[in-house]
């Protein structure tokens, strides 16, 4: 024993005098460049207690490497940026920062992930001699695994969580947190992709509330359980004989990797308990990923420790089985004592629920672990875990708003995906707002993007997300192939836009249509052919759908007249003008019959000759709806129409001549006004493009008000000295008085009484005029509580009955006067104390100091 002993103590100190790896050098780079000076007492020194406690703690790692030869060495006492040996546990620092953001698990994962860059261990299956502390780490925003799982646990415990760092083994994927073999996790916020065919149907237009049902398809229901049945049969047969698809890849990757179960990671375990966690959980510091314990990618676990002790596992077994009641003393071996005081409780329960089950070695192993918890309450040589040696954690405002650490000289944080890239960025950082991009690629090495989606923050123009969709041969503009683009808006636009999305065959407007005047919801324009970058696009049909129209007005629509593709377009405002079809629909109006109320209205202005075709709503039980068609014949008299009806109710009266030429007058005029109404509207989109335009060409964003102080401070800091002495000139109380001449020029002895006089006097005058202001007002409220009360002693006082009235206005008016009196007290005062600080500063003044000689 004593041999072994030996060699144990040998190994020991080969282990201190080794030197650094490869895998440190990037650490103590970083850790050279801090003077232990500049830094707390507790990071260069160890203090009593520390002294014991790593003494300890040697004591128990000796112990451990005898009794356990084949384990891994345990991370116990690693050194710190000073070079000092600390204790694992103290490294963790609890500390509940100033932001609400930070309260969340997921949320404070995905800072930590994000504000820390990531850097692997250079040597897998070595542990690191230096572990730094969680405030150089945030300082320095780069660090390992270990590095970044003690930040996180640090915060994770000053908001309550039950939070430990696991030390442990990962495959190689986890270990250089490589996400390019998974899929994209996230989408960025607003509505993704293009939908498909919605409510409003394949062209656009609102569909018939009349439609024919489809007949049932009538299947057995015998024959279809039965083709079930042998559809699962076959499934299971084939997941029998082919292993599931993430496990082959796993075991590939496996065969693959010559480390594979020997790379060491480091990661936080969160049990459940504290701050409502309903089970426990493993959170990877390096990409912020939360997953439960049983589903988790790790494959080993050596220990796990948080600020008050350290354990080691005694299982050996897979992760997804472990128990993580770390008061088990069967599971887990513990460095410190206090810890295991309620340890037999969970498993005493246990035992009481299942009657007595599991046998008398059970009962006996509960009662020595009782007996070792009396003697361990009765010991009194027990030792203390000294407090953390790091200091608060702290983060800047402004690093905290910044978010990301440096990549490539730019803020901000990119990570790759299978077939994606997201790339994050602060808000305020980039100066079109965006603060997410994800690009989606057609192949694994990331070169043929299909598909860009970009979100913004903070935009004046209330942009919130676009996505622009790839197609190779389509272009909508000069330099953009772009074959869709697709822009989303919060609410808050004076135009109440929504959605706007560019096609090469056409452009959909989408609008909040509660902040309308009209109720639109959708405007939706279709060309008659791709526009082409030299020439200018052509209109084919305009559709306008609206929602509480104040006219019952729920679709419009307007038709144009073919274009040759090898023709130059016309300008649409001279389309407008000779449309060739358009089309009205209205809702329901209950007050009126459905024979008479008007359903759809169509202008064919372009056939020859005209026509106006109106259809009507269906009457109750009816199949059939009322029509009317107005033709229009040009005459060298003038305009003749023709009217062909069709009438629903064979007993209806038919209309009279005077009716129909008063309903075709007005369909003449409602016709000229449905062409000014789509100039308008017209009117209104390219306005809102050409505003798009403008915003995209300049864009702006809202700043908070943190943001503004800061860029007020920054401004008033990069003032050019001139300007700030000139304001000091500005301000300065002798420069009304000085003579006009070269300001650094020194004043004589005649000039500078000149000017003290001038001063002073200049101090006396504005002070008796404010006593003067403070003795008129006085005066005046004394004459005129005087003038009421002398007209109050004269009225009859039988017939008055304004008694409180007069008491009231006495009462104001004396304390008004006493107000005045004290106003007029506190001035005097002050004005003699002014006057004895201006003669002392003009005495102290370099300016008159000859006065002084």
């Amino acid at each position: 024993v004593e041999g072994a002993e030996q060699a144990v103590v040998e190994e020991a100190s080969a282990a201190e005098e080794e030197i650094p790896s490869q895998a440190e050098v990037a650490k103590i780079s970083r850790m050279q460049s801090i003077d232990p000076q500049d830094l707390p007492t507790p990071y260069s020194n160890n203090s009593e207690e520390e002294k014991l406690v790593l003494e300890y703690v040697e004591n128990f790692r000796r112990q451990f490497v005898q009794l356990y030869p084949e384990r891994k060495e345990l991370l116990l006492c690693p050194r710190n940026e000073c070079g000092v040996e600390k204790f694992i546990c103290t490294t963790i620092r609890p500390t509940q920062l100033e932001y609400n953001e930070l309260y969340d698990l997921e949320a404070c994962a995905s800072f930590v992930a994000e504000h820390i860059q990531y850097e692997a261990l250079a040597d897998p299956v070595v542990l690191p001699m230096y572990v730094p502390s969680p405030t150089s780490v945030l300082q320095w925003q780069i660090g390992d695994c270990i590095d970044k799982s003690i930040v996180l646990a640090s915060l994770l415990i000053g908001v309550g969580f039950d939070a430990y760092v696991v030390i442990g083994y990962a495959d190689q994927t986890t270990c250089l947190a490589d996400e390019t073999k998974s899929g994209l996790p996230m989408l960025a916020n607003g509505n993704g992709g293009r939908n498909g065919a919605g409510e409003d149907g394949a062209g656009g237009e609102k569909k018939e509330g009349y439609e024919v049902k489809q007949r049932p398809v009538l299947d057995s229901t015998f024959v279809m359980t039965q083709d079930k049945l042998v559809r699962l049969d076959e499934e299971m047969v084939r997941k029998e004989l082919t292993p599931a698809e993430g496990e082959a890849q796993e075991e590939d990757a496996a065969a693959e990797d010559p480390l594979n179960g020997l790379r060491i990671h480091c990661w936080v375990l969160v049990r459940a308990g504290k701050r409502e966690m309903p089970e426990d959980v493993f959170v990877e510091a390096s990409t912020g990923k939360v997953c439960a314990t049983d589903e988790s990618p790790y494959l080993g676990i050596e220990a796990v420790f948080n600020h008050k002790n350290y354990w080691v596992d005694m299982q050996q077994c897979p992760v997804k089985k472990m128990r993580f009641a770390l008061d088990d003393f069967q599971s887990w071996e513990f460095v410190f004592m206090e810890s295991t005081v309620a340890a037999p409780k969970a498993q005493s329960d246990e035992d009481a629920k299942n009657g007595g089950e599991g046998g008398d070695g059970q009962m006996a192993d509960n009662t020595v672990a009782m007996q070792g918890t009396e003697e361990i309450r009765e010991s009194d040589h027990v030792l203390d875990l000294p407090p953390s040696w790091v200091e608060r954690l702290f983060i800047d405002r402004a690093l905290f708003l910044q978010r990301y650490a440096k990549e490539n000289d730019e803020i901000k944080k990119t990570k790759d995906y299978r077939k994606s890239r997201v790339e994050l960025f602060a808000e305020n950082s980039d100066k079109h707002g965006m603060v997410q991009r994800i690009t989606i690629f057609s192949d694994l090495a990331r070169s043929n993007a299909v598909e860009v989606q970009e979100v913004f923050a903070n935009r004046k123009d209330k942009l919130r997300k676009r996505v622009r969709h790839y197609k190779p041969g389509t272009q909508i503009q000069i330099g953009q192939p772009e074959s869709l683009i697709q822009e989303y808006f919060d609410p808050g636009r004076p135009d109440a836009l929504m959605e706007l999305m560019e096609m090469p065959d056409g452009r959909e407007f989408t609008f909040y249509h509660m902040a309308t005047l009209d109720g639109m919801v959708k405007r939706i324009e279709t060309f008659t052919r791709n526009r082409a970058p030299t020439k200018n696009f052509a209109m084919h049909k305009v559709i306008e759908t609206f929602e509480g129209h104040e006219q019952r007005l729920n679709y419009r629509s307007i038709t144009f007249e073919p274009i040759d593709p090898n023709t130059d377009a016309p300008q649409v405002k001279l389309q407008i003008e000779h449309p060739r079809k358009m089309t009205h629909k209205f809702d329901r109006n209950m007050e009126v019959e459905a024979d008479k109320d008007l359903r759809k209205r169509t202008f064919f202005t372009g056939l020859r000759p005209p026509k106006t075709h109106l259809v009507f709503h269906y009457g109750p039980d009816r199949i059939t709806a009322a029509t009317r068609t107005y033709t229009t014949e040009k005459t060298i008299n003038g305009d003749n129409f023709t009217m062909g009806e069709y009438v629903v109710d064979p007993f209806a009266k038919p209309m009279k001549f005077t009716e129909q030429r008063d309903e075709y007058v007005k369909l003449q005029s409602e016709e000229k006004a449905a062409i000014s109404d789509f100039r308008d509207a017209d009117r209104e989109a390219q306005k809102i493009l050409e505003t798009r335009e403008n915003d995209e060409k300049h864009p702006s964003l809202v700043k908070s008000l943190y943001v503004q102080l800061q860029d007020k401070k920054q401004f008033e800091a990069n003032k050019p000295k001139e300007e700030d002495a000139d304001a000091a000139l500005k301000y300065d109380y002798l420069a009304s008085y000085l003579p006009k001449r070269s300001k650094k020029a020194a004043l004589t002895k005649q000039e500078a009484q000149a000017v003290k006089d001038a001063c002073l006097k200049a101090l006396k005058e504005r002070l008796i005029d404010r006593a003067h202001i403070i003795e008129t007002r006085l005066e005046e409220e004394q004459a005129a509580l005087t003038k009421r009360q002398l007209g109050y002693h004269r009225q009859d006082k039988e017939k008055s009955n304004d008694d409180d009235e007069y008491e009231k206005y006495v009462h104001e008016a004396q304390f008004k006067i006493q107000i005045l009196k004290q106003r007029r007290d506190r001035h005097e005062e002050i004005a003699k104390q002014k006057f004895k600080e201006m003669i002392e500063r003009l005495q102290s003044d370099p300016r008159l100091s000859i006065l002084n000689q």
